[in-house]
């Protein structure tokens, strides 16, 4: 049973298993046993994510395409806890990943990360790394100053860019066959 807790300062090394299990507030994300207390975003970054989570949620709904999930606990492979923005599951691997608490154990087909000032090297750098070495086949990046999307796929050589999406223009997925996304007219601005 999951309970909302303090980090204890007392314990300073977590398993990826008592991690998945608890739920610490403030949340955090695991990273070689050492809890990461993650920043309360900005009310931009929350725009950002509601509206991209809310169109990529019907499409993958009207499409039965799979479980799309926002600031779910992501049990990597290897060994490390993330908790994306958004996290996409197809209806294939959904008995396979998802936990009975719909928590993610594995690697995603999909994680969206947007990228802000505070988050920007944990994003593009430290994560990218992570979720190439948990082979997560696609991750977004959404810039939350600028709205530039980037679509990048795993290769054994390194994830490539298949898609970019600049301020204004309509990001069309690879990922999710047929998902479209004009966040800069969906923001109003």
């Amino acid at each position: 049973m999951s309970r909302a807790m303090p980090i204890a300062p007392a314990k300073e090394h977590w398993t990826l298993e008592e991690w998945l299990q608890t739920e610490i507030e403030p949340r955090c994300e695991l990273d070689l046993g050492r809890l990461i207390p993650m920043a309360s975003p900005s009310r931009k970054h929350q725009d950002i994510v509601l509206t991209t989570a809310y169109e990529a949620r019907r499409h993958t709904l009207i499409h039965r395409l799979g479980a799309l999930l926002m600031e779910v606990d992501v049990a990597l492979p290897i060994g490390k806890g993330v908790i994306p923005d958004i996290s996409f599951v197809s209806r294939e691997r959904e008995a396979e990943l998802l936990t009975p608490e719909g928590k993610v154990r594995g690697a995603p087909d999909l994680v969206v990360e947007v990228v802000s000032p505070s988050t920007r090297t944990r994003d593009t750098v430290e994560k990218l790394r992570d979720y190439y070495e948990s082979k997560v086949p696609w991750y977004w990046l959404i810039d939350s100053e600028t709205l530039v999307i980037q679509e990048l796929q795993w290769t054994p050589d390194g994830y490539v860019i298949r898609t970019v999406a600049e301020p204004g223009e309509v990001f069309r997925s690879k990922a999710l066959e047929g998902f479209e996304l004009n966040l800069q007219a969906l923001l109003g601005e």
